[in-house]
């Protein structure tokens, strides 16, 4: 039955589109899939929004024409009760009536102007630092599904190794037991027997890893039913950005972390804030303009004008136009939030006096621990050398007495191990770089272009 399920996993395998990437090109691909980095980009369209209905509300925000059209009554002469000739309205003669009317104002408040679309701009700037921050966050995620991927197939490969010599070592134990070997008994065989659960339980736990960071690869990077994720590297070694070092760490911390930069700009943009609430306690001058003219064509007048702009009791036109000056008498409104802004830029200041320090320390935190796996890594790879050379040696005396067994089993046990270790080793380490990177600010991308690799 396993048979032929590996079967139908092979030919499902070789159908689908294989996708290959290295960890690079794998992060960049998992940034540009991530619904939740698209979501946040939106809001940067939204604060850009911002500033361009500042402009709209500056250029005329009251700038308005109506029109109407309908039905007017003529005009007769009439005495009154005083023998004086006057106009008067004839409702049995109506016309058609037009009028319009222009109103239009313009504020004179250009440094104001200036001041909030300076502070939107510092607003827009912080906001996509903080954007930069969960990008980075990201980064180091796909970037743990990628060495995790590898060290699934290491774990994998091994768990199948162990398999393959153990069951070659109770063949030929059997056969040995067959043949009356005086050197094996049926005590070697138990024993043997008694430990195969181990490697069988190892087998499957590879594969259940294997399964679950195939779904977290898929989903990451958008795959398709007819697409499967294959990486370019095909072992997993420790990757090949150098370490840097501890003043490295230090200098590209303080010039490139998303978070100073973020506060940087919020100084900026709650200072431009509480300046132009300070602004808005002067008074402000505006421009101000109106127009209206009305015109009937009502019949049967006793005069005819000729002029479309003369004036009587249905026509006529007006207009003014002046510089005004508006002042809010309720000063106290805008002086709480001239005290309301002063306040969080203060708060504000008050974290600049330990957020770089804050932040160094927090990348030499995660330097130490890096150089840490790093040595680790090295040591293993030191005792993984020293087990091979016991494995060979307990082959050896295996092939000229079977009855070894069991310390060529405790042997490649030790070496399994070790591999087992030396590869976890690889991947704790190659993790621990890419939160450094991050802690240091840096885009993977940006820190390969730094360290000149392509």
């Amino acid at each position: 039955m396993k048979k032929v399920f590996f079967l139908l996993l092979c030919i499902s395998l070789l159908s689908a589109a294989e996708v290959r990437y290295d960890c690079l090109r794998f992060v960049e691909r998992g940034m540009s899939h991530d619904p939740m980095l698209a979501e946040s980009k939106f809001s940067i369209e939204e604060k850009k929004l911002k500033e361009d209905a500042l402009l709209s509300e500056v250029i005329l925000p009251k700038f308005t024409v109506s029109m109407m059209i309908g039905p007017a009554p003529g005009l007769k002469e009439v005495v009154d009760d005083w023998g004086d000739t006057v106009d008067a309205w004839d409702f049995t003669k109506i016309g058609p009536f037009w009028g319009t009317e222009v109103q239009a104002v313009q504020p004179l408040n250009l440094g104001q102007y200036r001041v909030g679309k300076k502070a939107l701009k510092a607003d827009l700037r912080q906001h996509e630092m903080s954007i930069v921050s969960k990008e980075l966050k990201k980064e180091v995620e796909l970037q743990g599904y990628y060495y995790n991927y590898l060290l699934a197939l290491e774990m994998n490969r091994l768990a199948l190794g162990a398999q393959k010599q153990v069951d070659r070592a109770y063949e030929k134990l059997e056969e040995a037991l067959d043949e009356d070997d005086e050197s094996v008994s049926q005590m070697d065989l138990l024993k043997l027997k008694a430990g195969m659960h181990v490697v069988k339980e190892g087998v499957a736990d590879a594969q259940s890893g294997m399964r679950q960071v195939m779904l977290a690869i898929r989903f990451s990077l958008g795959l398709t039913e007819n697409e499967i994720f294959v990486s370019d590297d095909t072992v997993l070694t420790p990757r090949p950005e150098p370490l840097p070092s501890l003043d490295e760490v230090r200098n590209l911390t303080l010039a490139n972390h998303p978070d100073l930069k973020r506060l940087e700009y919020g100084l900026a943009a709650k200072s431009l804030q509480m300046d132009l609430a300070k602004a808005k306690l002067a008074p402000e001058f505006f421009i101000m303009g109106e127009f209206s003219y009305v015109k009937s064509w009502a019949g049967d007048r006793n005069v005819f004008q000729k002029n479309a702009f003369a004036q009587d009791a249905v026509n006529h036109i007006s207009g003014a136009f002046g510089i005004g000056l508006r002042y809010r008498l309720n000063f106290w409104n805008n002086w709480g939030k001239v005290k309301q802004a002063r306040l969080e830029y203060r708060s504000l200041k008050m974290k600049e006096a330990y957020a770089a320090e804050g932040t160094i320390l927090l990348a030499e935190e995660q330097y130490h621990k890096t150089v840490a796996a790093k040595e680790k890594m090295e040591a293993l790879k030191e005792s993984l050398r020293a087990s091979e050379s016991i494995l060979k040696g307990a082959a050896m005396q295996y092939d000229l007495d079977p009855s070894k067994t069991s310390d060529l089993i405790s042997a490649y046990t030790q070496n399994v191990n070790l591999q087992k270790d030396y590869y976890m080793a690889i991947c704790k380490y190659n993790l621990a770089m890419a939160e450094l990177i991050a802690k240091m600010g840096m885009r993977l991308s940006d820190y390969r272009t730094f360290r000149n690799i392509p």
